[in-house]
């Protein structure tokens, strides 16, 4: 075979079925989005996963000819709207906005999705920290004043949270570092859990800096510590978790906009630019901000990154607990 018959093959073969490959793989992009596109939240209105899609939904809707819609889906930590997001058509009209419980979901509890084969990440819209908060009827100032008062009546405090969450690990480390003897009482539903949090049936409550933060300036809560390297915006008075003198409690959540694992790049690669597009509006910078959010704004290729990275340290903490699967 001849070198001329070599070049012909190439030019009239495979550089045309080459250019189709690529054609084929832009129109999903081009054509995107077709119809509405179903933002799926696993949790109820108000929580740190609501906040940030209802924010991001409508910005970026602005510039589609069809509406992003946020769908919440809670129940089971999380774990129904994962799994209804992992099935769902690979085709970019299905997005899911998880967050760290549903990175530590699968080392606790038999559930059906796998986070990492069953989904691309799309962004990471940013981080939010967490804080510890007591009910405003407790005696506690500090920290170090709220351990004391646990020492003093070991088994008689309880901390509020869902089992295999955040707030459920965060308490696991409260015990650890603190020496101390507390329970956890699991909730369904973060308005249960904010209701006997104010009424002082539970004497420590472990959320996200946007949950928390309206009760606190409301008086309903008092906050003890939050998150962070430097003290936050929306609560200035507030110490760090390690001027609080309990670094270990130094917890923020990552959120992650992910789609199912099949869809194409050129829809991630879509989706990705119109996330990012909305994080750098002044507009998003500010609401985002106002709900104590970090903004990160990521590649895909940097998300996915985090995502695997994140997987492997909470599994880590996991494992260091003691905490048994369910």
């Amino acid at each position: 075979m001849n070198s001329k018959w070599i070049y012909r093959f190439v030019i009239s073969v495979l550089v045309p079925a080459a250019a189709l490959g690529l054609a084929a793989g832009q129109a999903p992009a081009q054509n995107y989005p077709g119809k509405p596109v179903s933002f799926i939240v696993p949790y109820g209105p108000g929580t740190g996963n609501d906040i940030i899609a209802r924010i991001l939904s409508q910005k970026v809707g602005e510039s589609w000819s069809q509406p992003l819609v946020v769908d919440n889906r809670s129940g089971a930590a999380g774990a129904i709207g994962t799994e209804l997001a992992a099935r769902a058509a690979p085709d970019g009209h299905t997005i899911l906005i998880a967050s760290t419980s549903q990175l530590i979901n699968p080392y606790i509890s038999r559930v059906r999705y796998d986070i990492l084969k069953d989904f691309t990440a799309v962004v990471v819209p940013g981080t939010l920290p967490y804080l510890l908060a007591v009910p405003t009827a407790s005696p506690a100032a500090s920290i170090k004043e709220l351990v004391a008062q646990a020492k003093a009546m070991p088994g008689k405090f309880n901390y509020a949270g869902s089992f295999g969450s955040v707030s459920h690990f965060m308490g696991e480390m409260l015990k650890t570092a603190g020496g101390i003897d507390i329970a956890l009482i699991t909730y369904k539903g973060t308005p249960d859990a904010i209701a006997d949090v104010i009424a002082n049936r539970v004497q420590i409550w472990f959320t996200t800096m946007a949950t928390g933060t309206p009760l606190a300036k409301a008086d309903k809560i008092r906050v003890l510590g939050v998150a962070g390297k430097k003290r936050a915006a929306v609560l200035p008075d507030v110490p760090t978790m390690a001027e609080a003198g309990y670094p270990t409690l130094d917890v923020s959540a990552s959120f992650y906009v992910l789609a199912p694992a099949a869809t194409p790049k050129p829809v991630v690669a879509a989706l990705n630019r119109e996330m990012v597009k909305a994080l750098a509006t002044q507009e998003v910078k500010d609401k985002l901000g106002a709900a104590g959010v970090e903004i990160n704004s990521t590649t895909p290729e940097e998300a996915g990154t985090l995502l695997r990275t994140e997987v492997a340290g909470w599994g880590k903490v996991v494992r260091e607990s003691g905490v048994e699967m369910k």
